[in-house]
C-alpha cells in the first residue's frame, strides 16, 4: 500500500502520457502553443536539412578523393577496378550538355 503509483513519461516533451486521464479531463493546447510547435519543428526540419547536406558533400568530395587516390596508382589495383574509378572521375568531372547549352543560350 505504501508504493507510489509510477506515472509514464513522454521522453521527448518530459511531460506524462496521457496527462488528461490523470486529471479527468484532457487538456487541448491553444493555437498559439501548437503554432509554436509547428515552427519549432520547421526550424529543427531546416537545420537537419542543412546538416545533411553538409555531410552530402564531405562524403562526396571524401569518395573523389580516394578516386584520385586510385587512378594514380594503377599498378596497386586491378585493370577492371582502376578502369572503373577513372570512368566515375571522368564522368564527375565532365559538365552535362544540358548545362553547357544553358550556358551558350544565357551568353547569347
Amino acid at each position: 500500500m505504501g508504493e507510489g503509483k509510477s506515472i509514464p513519461m513522454n521522453a521527448t516533451t518530459d511531460l506524462p502520457v496521457n496527462m488528461g486521464e490523470h486529471r479527468g479531463k484532457p487538456e487541448k493546447m491553444s493555437y498559439e502553443q501548437l503554432e509554436n510547435i509547428a515552427h519549432q519543428f520547421s526550424d529543427q526540419n531546416r537545420q537537419l536539412h542543412a546538416d545533411l547536406l553538409k555531410a552530402q558533400e564531405v562524403g562526396f568530395f571524401k569518395r573523389l578523393d580516394y578516386l584520385f587516390r586510385v587512378v594514380d596508382n594503377p599498378g596497386a589495383f586491378n585493370s577492371t577496378f582502376w578502369t572503373n574509378c577513372r570512368d566515375e572521375v571522368e564522368t564527375i568531372m565532365t559538365i552535362p550538355e544540358s548545362i553547357l547549352e544553358e550556358a551558350k543560350s544565357n551568353k547569347d
